[in-house]
Formats: structure tokens, sequence, C-alpha cells
């Protein structure tokens, strides 16, 4: 795989990406799909009606989507879609806009998502939304709570109050104009983007069910925390060059180059050998799980979801082909910063 552009770091990586491309999808399926994501944005104010190109008419999420997801039917991509679209708007509200500026201003923006999650917890009344942004969530949450088991629910709002918490504390780190170290980043970046609430539809796509008791265990908290960090580390490679002029820059490579004094190519080929480290835990957690005990064995049924759900977790690394095809993370190749 290469680099379409003269980026350094993409160059370093890309000849040792340890991913497979994406499989191809039908174009008029993808269409279908992100026009879908499109309308259903407009409708709820997240996308204006007029004629200028909208940020996240840009954005191709129904594409990404079908990269990440290549077993997914088309409804399912569509809700998929609908979230990815809504996870970016709230992602650029706290890194650019009135959200970010304070940690009173996004602790402000966090409080009623919060809510309308705390009602969806508890079956209550939600708060009346606000603004589109609540409205789409409280409209995303009502109707995946209907193609989710509550386990899996479950598992999805924790891990969106998770998330939401982890904005308010970069936008604090920011405020202060403070960077974290590289290890509290590496902690906050498995939440700071919405990779694993985006994990939790992994079973529905995979079309499986995982054994109630596997949620919680080691394995199960290693498998989907590395697969967290695995798609948090790829964004962050192929978004060097949008964010190394940014003092506030939360990327593991900018980071290590910054912080431990590596140039930006060490950085990056760093940043890959922890993402290699990251697959041969989810290998060895599968292993684990088909050498446990007899008494402590799960069946050949549940060992077969298991499997096929860590492989729904590889699958959803297949989609770095969206960041060399899209203008989401421009690149123009950094000069200044080029070595140590």
């Amino acid at each position: 795989m290469r680099s379409p552009v003269p980026d350094p770091v993409l160059a370093t990586v890309l000849p040792r990406w340890p991913f497979p491309a994406a499989p191809s999808r039908d174009p008029d399926e993808v269409e279908a799909v992100e026009r879908a994501g499109e309308e259903w944005a407009r409708r709820f104010g997240l996308i204006d009606s007029g004629p200028a190109p909208h940020p996240l008419r840009r954005l191709c999420a129904g594409e990404l989507v079908s990269y990440g997801y290549p077993h997914a039917d088309a409804g399912l991509r569509v809700l998929i879609t609908q979230w990815t679209i809504w996870y970016f708007n709230l992602d650029d509200h706290f890194e650019d806009g009135a959200a970010g500026a304070s940690t009173e201003a996004a602790e402000r923006a966090a409080a009623p998502l919060r809510r309308i999650v705390d009602a969806a917890r508890h079956g209550g009344r939600a708060p009346r939304p606000e603004d589109a942004l609540q409205r789409s969530f409280a409209d995303l949450l009502e109707r995946t709570g209907a193609v989710m088991a509550p386990v899996q629910f479950h598992e999805l709002l924790t891990h969106l109050d998770d998330y939401f918490t982890s904005l308010v504390v970069e936008s604090d780190y920011r405020a202060r104009g403070v960077l974290p170290g590289v290890d509290a980043y590496i902690e906050l970046r498995r939440d700071t983007g919405p990779v694993l609430p985006l994990l939790d539809f992994v079973e529905q796509t995979e079309s499986v069910r995982l054994p109630a008791r596997f949620y919680g265990t080691p394995e199960y908290t290693e498998m989907i925390g590395c697969a967290a960090d695995i798609a948090s580390w790829i964004n962050d490679l192929c978004s060097v060059s949008k964010e190394l002029d940014r003092p506030d820059a939360y990327n593991l490579v900018v980071l290590l180059h910054r912080l431990e004094h590596k140039s930006l190519q060490d950085a990056a080929v760093e940043t890959l050998d922890r993402i290699g480290q990251r697959v041969r835990s989810i290998e060895e957690a599968l292993r684990r799980i088909a050498e446990r005990g007899a008494g402590d064995a799960y069946t050949g049924p549940e060992r077969a979801a298991i499997r096929a759900w860590a492989g729904g977790l590889l699958s959803f690394q297949n989609h770095v082909e969206w960041y060399l095809r899209h203008t989401r993370y421009d690149r123009a190749e950094p000069e200044r910063e080029m070595s140590a």
C-alpha cells in the first residue's frame, strides 16, 4: 500500500501496514447508504440544506462504515453511518467549537447528553432535547435500543458515558495548554474517539451474540480495548499532517515526537509497532479462551461467536483507504518538525 500524497509518515508506515485492503463495495450500495445518512442528518439539522458544501457532506461516512463493517447489511450500515455522522459532529463541537473552550463549557455540553443516556439506561422519560445534537442523539439511542440485546445496549451506554467524560478531560488539557504524557494519553485516547461505541455494533454486523458471561471478563476487556487502541492509533497516523501545527495535538505520533524527541518517522514506526502488539494481544486472548479448562470452558457455539466477534474487531481496522481518499485529513508534507 502506498500513500497517494508526499506524506513522510504514511510513506514510512504504509509499506508495513498490517491489515489488508478493504473489500470493494458496490458503489450504488455505498451511495444509497451515504444518501440515507445525509438525509437523516439534514432532517435533524446536523447538516443545513444550503448549497455550500458542508464538512459532514464531505465526510463520506457511508464509505467509511462500508470499509469497517464488511459483513453488515444495508440497514445496519445506514444506522452506523448516522451514528458516525453524529460522532464527527460532536468531535468538531469539542475540538474546534465552543464546547472545548474550557472545562466548564465542556461539562455544560456533555451534561444533557449524559441525562439522555441515563434515561435510556433506566427506561425513564428522556429530558426534552434542546438542540439538533440532542434530538438526533435521542433518536439514535431509541432506534439502537431496538436492535441490541439489553446487555449490549448497556455496554454501549457505558461506553458513551466514558466518551463524554474523556471529551471533558481533553478539553481541560486544552484549556490549560497542557499536553498529557504518553501513558496518560494512551489511557485517555481509548475513550476520546467514539471507537468503543462503534465497536459495540460488531456483534450485529457479524450476526452473532456473545455469551452474556463473556462481558466484563479480562479477555473481553482486553480484546475490545486493544481494538479501540488500534483504530485510534490508525487515526493518529493518518492525521499527523493535520495536527502537527496544533499546540494541542492529541496524537500519539506527535506526542512521541515532541515529548520523547523522536523523529516523526521513528514515532510513526513505534506507533505501528504498538498496533502490532495490540493485534497480538487479541490473538493471545483468543488462545486463552480456547485453552480454558473443562469446568470453565465456553461451549463450541460460544467459542465460535467469540471468534467471529474478534474477526469483526480486526475487520473494523480495514479502513485506512478512507483516510487516503478523502479530505477530512488533508495532508501536506510537514517540513518544520521532521527530526528531533
